[in-house]
Formats: structure tokens, C-alpha cells, sequence
């Protein structure tokens, strides 16, 4: 007489890979070593990754080698994971950017071993002033407009380098002085062919040889020239003794 009883269903195989309560279907095979293996560079077609059913995956893509390993469980539709170590170059350039990256912000913000962009600022400012004062003392060309001549009309520097020349040059005629000997007074107010300082320069550069004063630009180079209009301009007012009387027309400067 048969068993009443009906059977006790058995339990889920712990070995099943599919979830507890799935609809049934193709079994899946064991679990292959081709997607788990550190060695495998052609995923395995009988993969428990894959899809029952599914296509069989691609052979090895193009540059694949024994050395290429898949990451456990990442091979999804034919897409290969890996688990390959970086460049050897690129790990050595990521350990010397963190050893490094202490050692830069102790030189800057603590030690001053480093100089900061406050630093680099201010000794870039001091370059280019050296640059500008090494271009002015050696330049292609010494500024003779009208303003430039103005400007050296009243400095006092200029006015003190020009003495000497104009003491061996101009003096045998206008007197060591200024007070005029051949040639007229410089200490007074009266003019004889200009006063404005483009007026003296060229008087000093082209001179006046039918009245016996020769050219200076010859002897005298630009920047001579403007000390010596500079010495001539700080003679006015000085008075001298023995002056010569007034020449030429009157000029309130």
C-alpha cells in the first residue's frame, strides 16, 4: 500500500548560484575558472557570469596578453575588466608627488626654503629695473625732444656735469663765469638767438661760425650737450662781476 505521506521538498543546493526563489531554468555549470582566473585573457563561454543562452563571448581583443587578468566577476556581455597593475613610471611619479607635496608646503609656509609668488614678484620687479637702468645708460639713443630738453633745462645734475665742459669749450668766449667775454652775457635776462631749450640746444650744436662760435656737435656727443645747455640755464641771476652789458632781447623765464 503506498505512502500517504508526501515527500519533504529538499532544500535549496547550496551550490546553485541562482537566488533562493528563482524561476526554474537551463542549469547553470560550475563555477570555470576562466573568469576568475589570474592567467585568463579569453573570457570563458561557459562562464556562470554569462547569461544562459547568451551568445558565446568574443575571442581575446587586440593587445590582450598572459599577462592581462580579469577582475572576479567583471566580464558582463563580452566587456573585460581588468585587475593590471599601473605603469611602473606612473605609480614612481605617484609616490614622488606625495613625498614631495610635504616637503614644498614646509618650504613655503614654515622653513622659507622655497620662494613663494610674493617672492618671485618682487624679484622680478628688481630685474626689470636693472633692465630699464642698463637700457638708459646703454641705449641706441639719448631723447632730445622738446620735452626731454625741458626736463634737462632744470636738473641740477645735468646742470653740474656740463661745468667742466663748458669751462674747457665755452668759457674762452662767455667767460669762466658766464659773464661774457667775445661772446655775450649768459647770466642775464636778455637773449641773443632764443631761450626756450630747443633754442639753446641747436645754438650749442650748429653754433654760429659768421660771428666766430663754431658747432659743438662735433666735439660734444647729444648727452653732452644737454649738460652743457643744462650749466648755461643755472647761470641766470648769478650776477658775476665784470658782467658785460645786455644782448640781444629781454626773456622772463
Amino acid at each position: 500500500m503506498p505512502d500517504p505521506t508526501p515527500p519533504t521538498p529538499a532544500g535549496p543546493d547550496p551550490a546553485d548560484p541562482r537566488p533562493t526563489g528563482a524561476a526554474s531554468g537551463p542549469e547553470l555549470p560550475d563555477a570555470a575558472t576562466g573568469d576568475n582566473a589570474p592567467d585568463q585573457t579569453t573570457p570563458d563561454p561557459d562562464s556562470p557570469l554569462r547569461t544562459p543562452g547568451a551568445p558565446e563571448l568574443p575571442e581575446a581583443a587586440v593587445g590582450e596578453g598572459a599577462v592581462d587578468r580579469v577582475i572576479e566577476g567583471h566580464t558582463y556581455d563580452g566587456i573585460r575588466e581588468y585587475d593590471n597593475p599601473m605603469p611602473g613610471w606612473w605609480v614612481a611619479l605617484f609616490w614622488a608627488g606625495i613625498v614631495f607635496a610635504p616637503v614644498y608646503m614646509l618650504g613655503v609656509h614654515v622653513f622659507d626654503w622655497i620662494d613663494d609668488y610674493g617672492d618671485d614678484y618682487a624679484e622680478a620687479g628688481r630685474q626689470l629695473e636693472e633692465a630699464r637702468a642698463l637700457y638708459a645708460a646703454t641705449g641706441p639713443s639719448f631723447k632730445t625732444d622738446p620735452g626731454a630738453l625741458a626736463e634737462y633745462a632744470s636738473d641740477a645734475e645735468m646742470a653740474a656735469a656740463g661745468e667742466a665742459d663748458f669751462a674747457a669749450i665755452c668759457a674762452a668766449c662767455h667767460g669762466q663765469q658766464g659773464e661774457g667775454v667775445i661772446g655775450p652775457n649768459l647770466t642775464d635776462e636778455y637773449w641773443v638767438h632764443g631761450a626756450d631749450p630747443e633754442q639753446v640746444w641747436t645754438s650749442i650744436a650748429e653754433g654760429f661760425p659768421t660771428k666766430g662760435m663754431p658747432p659743438m656737435q662735433d666735439q660734444l656727443g647729444e648727452q653732452e650737450r644737454a649738460q652743457v645747455m643744462a650749466y648755461v640755464y643755472s647761470l641766470q641771476g648769478t650776477d658775476p662781476p665784470g658782467a658785460k652789458a645786455p644782448e640781444g632781447e629781454l626773456v622772463v623765464m
